[in-house]
C-alpha cells in the first residue's frame, strides 16, 4: 500500500485587526482560528485589569504567579530585551499559533505582518526588504521547536529608522521585543555600532541583520545567502 503524502495548504485568519497567514501540511484554519482568538482572549482580558502591560514602552516587573503563561513570557522577553511589553503583542500571537499547531504537524509557517514563527526540516530562505535596495536574503537552519523573525522595513534614513531589519531569535516574541530595542538605538549618535552590540547581548535571540543606507549590520549567526 502507498502511503499518499498530504499536501501544503495555505490559508489565512483574522484576529482582530491581525491578519495570520498559515502554511501546513493540512487545513487547520477553524482550529488555528479557535486558538488564536483563545490567545486574543487571554491578552485582552489581563491588559484590561493591567493597563500597562498595553501600553508601557519600558520593562515591567514579573506578573503575579496566576498570570497566563503568555502574559508571564511576554513580559520576560520584553525585560531580556530592554523593552515594554507592548512590542510583543503580535509576536505572541504568531508564536502560540504555530505551537498549536506544531502539536499535530511537523513543519509550519505562521506569518503577520513581517512577524513569522517557522518550523522546518531543511533550511529556509527569507527575504528582508529594504528601501533603496534590493531584499537580504537570510538562511535559517531547520529547528523542530521552531523559530522567531521579526522584520521591518522601517522608514529609512530621514526617520531615523532602518531601511531594513530582521531579528531571529528563539521565538518571535523575543525577536520583536529586539527589533524594536534596535529602532530605538539606531538614531542614537553611534547607534549603529551599539545596535550590532546590543542584539549580541540579548537573551534568546540567535541573530540579526539591519541596513542604514548603504551601511549593513550583522549580529550573531545570521548568514547572508546569495
Amino acid at each position: 500500500m502507498r502511503l499518499l503524502r498530504r499536501k501544503t495548504k495555505s490559508f489565512e485568519i483574522q484576529v482582530q485587526d491581525l491578519v495570520l497567514r498559515i502554511t501546513a501540511d493540512d487545513d487547520f484554519a477553524e482550529e488555528s482560528r479557535a486558538a488564536a482568538l483563545s490567545f486574543w482572549e487571554q491578552l485582552q482580558s489581563y491588559a484590561l485589569q493591567h493597563p500597562e502591560f498595553r501600553t508601557s514602552k519600558r520593562p515591567l516587573d514579573p506578573p503575579a504567579a496566576e498570570a497566563p503563561a503568555i502574559v508571564q513570557e511576554m513580559v520576560a522577553s520584553a525585560s531580556a530585551a530592554g523593552v515594554g511589553p507592548m512590542f510583543t503583542f503580535r509576536g505572541a500571537v504568531v508564536d502560540q499559533v504555530g505551537r498549536f499547531l506544531l502539536q499535530s504537524v511537523n513543519e509550519v509557517t505562521v506569518a503577520c505582518a513581517g512577524d513569522y514563527f517557522i518550523t522546518a526540516k531543511k533550511r529556509v530562505k527569507l527575504a528582508v526588504k529594504r528601501h533603496g535596495g534590493e531584499p537580504i536574503t537570510v538562511a535559517l537552519e531547520p529547528d523542530a521547536q521552531g523559530i522567531g523573525v521579526s522584520t521591518t522595513l522601517g522608514r529609512g534614513r530621514g526617520g531615523g529608522g532602518p531601511d531594513g531589519l530582521a531579528v531571529i531569535a528563539d521565538s518571535c516574541m523575543a525577536a520583536d521585543a529586539a527589533a524594536a530595542g534596535v529602532q530605538a538605538l539606531l538614531p542614537k549618535e553611534f547607534g549603529f555600532a551599539q545596535a550590532v552590540r546590543y542584539l549580541k547581548g540579548v537573551p534568546g535571540v540567535r541573530g540579526g541583520v539591519f541596513v542604514v543606507g548603504e551601511r549593513i549590520g550583522v549580529a550573531g549567526s545570521v548568514e547572508i545567502a546569495g
